[in-house]
């Protein structure tokens, strides 16, 4: 651990520097925070001083120890994004100095790539392989009946949709991370969202979709609300018994349209809920394997809703079901 000595202000080392910095007491206690670091962090400085990261954010990882401070932290912030920072601790003899990384620092893209390939590679595995086996099996049986080539041909079709939705997957999310959204607001009526969601999600899967949603309409990207809903659907039936339904209500209120997607599936533990919409985060079960996915849908669903202006909350019992409750500000038809 490197030990310094900050000569001069605060705020004039922090204008020099491009990443976020925080100047703590010996005590741990917020005494400077620069206008990168309430950029980085989503946290304002009026909001900072005087309180302890602890106090600040959501999970640092390892924990922060005034004792031994480890030079690299992982940090979750405590607003609804959950942004994952990189930082670095620096003992000065005056306290503590903390630099939060930006994003695109050359460790999260590296740990992001891992990520990206380590999803992907392994979401893609399976319809590859059943694409490959039915294709030789119909190569190798050119006199199969009609109805076995019928049946052949489906499961290729139904495995080459499955890697068309991962694709999408990842251009959403791209499209995600350079805020790159919103292409047009119309006034919808949100059975014909429901109605989308059903047709993305395919015969088999929508015959389990109950809804209720007469009346309600919605001022959204029409595109993208059915893309953003029927990942908290295909969510809800993941998780759920094969014969269990998901309910897809609405309320309109003054201000906004609440729409409730409820499963009476598996539920999801406490200690997971705050990290349900970070990219590739997965709950495991013993379902994980057999459900499949690239652990993107819920942050693709969040990122949709707040750039509606709005956003996502979630209620789980274990054992009992999930309900998450989408928030959409009403807004005139045009952005």
């Amino acid at each position: 651990m490197s030990h310094v000595r900050v000569e001069g202000d605060f705020e004039a080392i922090a204008a020099f520097v491009t990443d976020g910095l925080a100047l703590l007491t010996p005590g741990g206690i917020v005494a400077g925070w620069s206008a990168a670091a309430a950029e980085v962090t989503g946290i304002g400085r009026l909001d900072a001083m005087g309180r302890s990261l602890d106090e600040l954010f959501a999970r640092i990882d390892p924990p922060l120890g005034f004792a031994l401070v480890p030079e690299d932290l992982l940090i979750v912030t405590n607003d609804e994004s959950r942004r994952t920072l990189h930082a670095s601790a620096l003992t000065i003899d005056d306290g503590w100095l903390i630099s939060f990384g930006r994003q695109n620092t050359y460790g999260a893209i590296e740990q992001l790539k891992n990520e990206i390939v380590t999803a992907v590679s392994h979401e893609l595995k399976t319809p590859i392989a059943t694409i490959k086996a039915f294709s030789q099996t119909m190569r190798a049986n050119p006199d199969a009946t009609s109805v076995d080539r019928a049946e052949f041909l489906t499961t290729i079709e139904e495995q080459a949709d499955h890697l068309a939705r991962v694709v999408d997957d990842l251009l959403a999310a791209g499209r995600v991370d350079a805020e790159h959204l919103l292409n047009e607001r119309a006034l919808v009526p949100l059975r014909e969202i429901v109605a989308d969601v059903k047709e993305y999600l395919g015969p088999t899967q929508a015959a389990r979709v109950e809804s209720d949603v007469d009346g309600i309409e919605v001022s959204c990207d029409r595109q993208l609300l059915s893309h953003a809903l029927a990942h908290l659907v295909e969510n809800g039936l993941k998780y759920s018994a094969d014969s269990a339904p998901v309910t897809i209500r609405a309320e309109g209120h003054d201000d906004e349209t609440k729409i409730f997607v409820e499963d009476r599936g598996i539920g999801i533990g406490a200690d997971h809920l705050p990290y349900i919409f970070e990219r590739f985060y997965r709950v495991e079960s013993h379902l994980v394997s057999a459900t499949g996915g690239t652990g993107l849908g819920l942050y693709i669903a969040q990122s949709v809703a707040r750039a509606h202006g709005g956003g996502i909350d979630v209620d789980s019992k274990l054992h009992a079901g999930t309900t998450m409750t989408m928030r959409l500000p009403k807004r005139d038809a045009t952005r």
